[in-house]
Parts: C-alpha cells; sequence; structure tokens
C-alpha cells in the first residue's frame, strides 16, 4: 500500500529537498474497521464499519474502504460513507506547521495515474499554525500529483449551491503564520496530534 493516499496542498509550498542516498523508509500503514474481507485470488480488501486508515502522518476516516490491487502491484481505492456526513482525510506536515483537511462524500485514488478525487461535497483546507490559510470548496476536487494540478468543478452536491469556492490569503500571512510556529515551538517541527 505504498501511496493508499496523497497529500493534498493548495497553493504552491516549497517541499524540503534531502539528499539521501535511499529512500526513506515507508510509514506502516494500520487500518481498524469493524470488519474486513480479504479476497487472495481477486487481490481486494474491504474494509467495512467505521474506518480508519492511519499512514504516518496522515489519517482517513470512512464508513468502508474497498482496495483493489492490480497485477502490476498498483493499488487502487476507493473511501465510501453510508452514515457517516462525509470522508475525512486529515494530514499533518510538521517542519512547515501545516495541517490538510479533507472531505467528500466520496474518495478515490489511483496509484498508476497518482489521481485523487473528492466527491460531493468536496472540501480542502489548508492551515498553518492553528489558522486557515488556503480553502477550496466544489462539488468535485481532483488532484494530480504527477502534474501538480487541482481540478474544482462545482454542481448539484457543491457546498456553495452549484460554484466553487476558492480562498487564498496573501503569502505574508502564510509567512507570518509560520513564523508564530516557529517561536512557539522554539524552531522544532509542531508535536502530532495524530493516535494511534
Amino acid at each position: 500500500m505504498k501511496k493508499l493516499i496523497l497529500t493534498l496542498s493548495l497553493m504552491s509550498v516549497p517541499f524540503l529537498v534531502n539528499a539521501q542516498t535511499t529512500a526513506p523508509e515507508e510509514p506502516e500503514i494500520l487500518v481498524v474497521s469493524d470488519s474486513l474481507s480479504y479476497d487472495d485470488i481477486n487481490k481486494t480488501s474491504q474494509f467495512t464499519g467505521n474506518v480508519i486508515l492511519t499512514r504516518g502522518l496522515m489519517r482517513l476516516t470512512a464508513d468502508t474502504l474497498h482496495i483493489t490491487t492490480d497485477d502490476k502491484g498498483a493499488q487502487h481505492a476507493q473511501a465510501t460513507v453510508s452514515t457517516s456526513p462525509k470522508i475525512t482525510i486529515y494530514e499533518e506536515r510538521p517542519d512547515t506547521y501545516e495541517i490538510i483537511n479533507a472531505e467528500g462524500k466520496l474518495a478515490t485514488y489511483d496509484e498508476d495515474t497518482e489521481i485523487m478525487h473528492l466527491k460531493g461535497q468536496a472540501v480542502v483546507t489548508r492551515q498553518i499554525c492553528g489558522k486557515t490559510i488556503d480553502l477550496l470548496r466544489g462539488d468535485t476536487i481532483t488532484y494530480n500529483s504527477k502534474k501538480g494540478t487541482y481540478l474544482a468543478t462545482g454542481g448539484a452536491n457543491a457546498p456553495d449551491k452549484t460554484r466553487v469556492r476558492s480562498v487564498f490569503q496573501a503569502r505574508s500571512k502564510a509567512d507570518a503564520a509560520i513564523a508564530e510556529c516557529q517561536k512557539r515551538y522554539q524552531g522544532k517541527p509542531m508535536p502530532s496530534k495524530l493516535t494511534r
């Protein structure tokens, strides 16, 4: 389950480049659910009921999570809700003091294309030091990791009545929020709020 869920960022944020000769170790994946159905022949896993997937500093919650592995080993995932209001994706980025929150009625991820879709009242929020910096809302939000692009569309299930809503703060506000967190945490990364 190499890249089940992609990180989301609403604006270009400088990524920290770390020159390493070895690839970083993949974080373990923990999935907690009321039930699990696994089919080795068809390479499918179905997690049902209060699903919580944690991978490193990312957590996904849904009512069901269906994962299929293709013949090449690539994973294709679909998270859905039936009793919960929305799927939630929460990710921490301690070094940049960011928290990304994403939600929708349906989430899909294709490891081959590295494309993630959020559908139905989709919302993505980026916070720095507890302050909302960027907000994107629409019927669907699509993130292409390979191209680093977003596509948001309006529609009947958009939170803002068929329209796409985007709010981006000035870079100076993001920089001020980062400076505030650097001072608060004495230049160290922010501590994680995720518990296992």
